[in-house]
């Protein structure tokens, strides 16, 4: 008796707590993958602004969002920090270095849902500062 008594505390504690933490995101918990997994570094106004420019002007805006709706490529909104399920199985969080990655090399890791169509030449039309500001813009919308 006094086992299933403790049992039932503990179902109902987990239950409390569970609930409380849905309570406090809002009842929002995310999109699966998209749960961040790892602290955004503060980032540069002044680069997320040019990184903004940026994408529009180079065309990035149109495969990838910034609210979270679909597109061609896996939406912006985010992205930063969070633990993304690759094609491989494996999976991968999108810090710093994986975001600076998937620019100047799309295709090394292909997003789970998504086709490998970016193209490959930013690495050869974008100066490493430009890049930088395109991981700085799209951290911003981690939060």
């Amino acid at each position: 008796m006094k086992r299933t008594a403790e049992a039932g505390l503990a179902i109902f504690v987990v239950l409390v707590i569970g609930g409380g933490l849905w309570l406090f995101a809002d009842g929002d918990l995310g999109e699966p993958g998209t749960s961040p997994t790892v602290p955004i570094e503060d980032v540069d106004t002044e680069a997320v602004a040019r990184g903004m420019q940026l994408a529009t002007d180079t065309g990035c805006a149109a495969c990838h969002t910034a609210d979270g709706t679909p597109g061609t490529g896996p939406t912006w909104k985010g992205l930063a920090g969070s633990t993304r399920p690759l094609e491989t199985g494996e999976s991968v969080v999108a810090d710093t270095a994986y975001l600076f990655s998937s620019i100047v090399d799309p295709g090394a890791q292909i997003v789970q849902g998504f086709a490998p169509v970016m193209p490959d030449t930013y690495s050869d039309t974008l100066t490493e500062t430009e890049i930088n500001d395109l991981v700085a813009y799209i951290q911003s919308l981690a939060g």
